[in-house]
């Protein structure tokens, strides 16, 4: 890993099972480069080099840009595509596309782009049927012993029922996000690096308008501000410690009428540790503390640890097994909520059969804890008790790298949820794919 780093780059191109319909990354892929993508990482393994050598995608490069694409189409079945309880069964069509570009001008400037789309059909139920769509582009340039990045990311996504904080609509709720990210990193002669970062996300509901199967969502636009400072240490060439200051702000753009304002000020504080860039195992975790205060004295303050933590294990050459883990605040999509406290655990396991024959298997469990509604609600629609809602699911699949260019795959996923005083609703999903890449 450098020695310098440059922070929020850029969003997930799509958003993590277990975010809770957030489009913000983890924090610790925020913080810390992803588990794996490190170069270095089993460079001692020459099977793994080999399998890599043989079948990785190599795209195409003119001049100073490298073009990467890929597109794939899945058909299968889902037991309960509208992810509610007595939900209808349908066939699926899925397809996926992505296109990515890097510029590399020698060792000092970068600027990257990517677009992706992801399709889901129902024939069946076409009132599930959804299209997500993101892009991003960035830059990074190095004045050799500073850094600065900036980045914009558009997001075009759906919250589905299942999604903790959401509303449980017979519909998806569509939304988009906009966000803009900028950081400095400043390296001393040492080891030490500072690294000021701000950005801001705006969240989008009312960009599609009400209908008689989906009540308006503008109550939930919102403006968030973020930032921080955060100081890295270098331990040594394969491990980083850190500490992390960050306040959050984060303003609605269309109030509740005769509501109090959801309006919020947030302080975190984290550190940070990550080691195993090379070698059988690898681990990044923050923890901290997080605090929420808001603008209404009716909704008070919500404060909570915050941790992230995320092991990666290799037990053999051919076998990855990975475990993360997460908890913190987030935004509640109900009038009468307005944060909440969420974990969430997911542990996985991959095997290269053979060099170009993949296994996997996943668990994963969520939890969101809703505290009770303020006073001034008793009385009306808008009163709820305190609630928990759940989720655990997991899968199976298995993947055929025929060549370069292209691969087939089949995955079962299975997913339950429940909240107190409802009964559990199982979901079915088993997809065929076939992906081509450039």
């Amino acid at each position: 890993m450098r020695k310098i780093m440059v922070i929020g780059l850029g969003l997930t191109a799509s958003v993590p099972l277990w975010s809770g319909g957030s489009a913000v990354a983890q924090v610790i892929d925020t913080y810390f480069p992803p588990a794996g993508s490190a170069a270095g990482d089993l460079a001692q393994e020459p099977a793994q080099i080999r399998a890599m050598g043989e079948y990785a995608p190599l795209g195409k490069r003119f001049g100073p840009f490298q073009i990467n694409a890929d597109g794939g189409e899945a058909i299968g079945y889902d037991t309960n595509v509208d992810k509610i309880l007595g939900g209808k069964s349908s066939a699926v069509i899925n397809t996926q596309a992505n296109l990515s570009a890097v510029a590399r001008w020698g060792k000092r400037d970068v600027l990257h782009g990517n677009i992706g789309v992801d399709d889901v059909r129902y024939p069946s139920r076409s009132i599930q049927n959804r299209t997500n769509w993101t892009a991003n582009i960035g830059g990074v340039h190095d004045f050799g012993h500073d850094t600065v990045g900036a980045s914009y990311t558009h997001l075009s996504l759906v919250q589905m029922p299942t999604d903790m904080g959401a509303l449980v609509l017979s519909r998806p709720v569509p939304y988009q996000v906009d966000d803009i990210r900028l950081s400095y990193t400043a390296t001393t002669h040492g080891r030490i690096s500072f690294i000021p970062q701000g950005g801001i996300q705006r969240y989008h509901f009312s960009f599609f308008p009400p209908s008689e199967f989906q009540p308006t969502q503008s109550y939930r636009d919102r403006v968030i501000i973020t930032q921080g400072v955060t100081t890295q240490y270098e331990l040594r060439q394969d491990s980083h410690a850190l500490l992390v200051v960050q306040g959050m702000q984060i303003r609605y753009q269309n109030q509740l009428e005769n509501a109090p304002s959801r309006d919020s000020n947030g302080f975190s504080v984290m550190a940070g540790y990550d080691f195993g860039l090379h070698g059988p195992i690898r681990f990044r975790g923050v923890v901290g503390y997080q605090t929420r205060r808001y603008r209404a004295t009716a909704f008070g303050v919500i404060n909570s640890p915050i941790a992230e933590a995320e092991l990666k294990w290799l037990p053999t050459r051919l076998t990855t097994v990975t475990a993360s883990v997460r908890h913190g605040i987030d935004d509640g999509a109900f009038e009468n909520i307005v944060g909440y406290t969420f974990t969430g655990a997911r542990v996985g396991i991959t095997h290269n059969y053979r060099r170009n024959i993949v296994f996997s298997a996943y668990g994963q469990m969520q939890r969101a804890n809703y505290p009770a509604t303020p006073a001034f609600v008793e009385n009306t629609v808008l009163y709820q008790g305190r609630n928990r809602q759940s989720f655990y699911g997991g899968g199976v699949g298995a993947e055929w790298l025929i060549n370069r260019h292209l691969r087939l795959s089949a995955n079962y996923d299975f997913s339950s949820q429940s909240t107190i005083g409802s009964g559990r609703f199982p979901v079915h999903r088993f997809l065929i794919k076939v992906q081509f890449t450039l």
